[in-house]
């Protein structure tokens, strides 16, 4: 089971927050509100995520509707 968002972000320090949301290519404030319930990544942001966790955050599990869209093998 992967981590939730919410989950995988109170793991990181401040400084460590601010890294994975400039590897993700996004910002700390969207990823609060992804992790906030208050928006959904698109495909291609969850990947991004997905990758820059290294593994602890899903596709499937950051958007469960894409992943049963185009399958589990590329949504892990």
């Amino acid at each position: 089971m992967s981590t939730t968002i919410k989950g995988y972000l109170a793991t990181l320090s401040p400084e460590e927050l601010a890294k994975f949301a400039t590897k993700a290519g996004t910002s700390v404030g969207h990823l609060k509100q992804l992790a906030g319930g208050h928006r959904k990544p698109s495909l291609v942001a969850a990947s991004k995520l997905a990758e820059a966790s290294g593994g602890r955050l899903t596709v499937a599990g950051l958007r469960p509707d894409l992943a049963a869209l185009i399958g589990t093998e590329q949504a892990a």
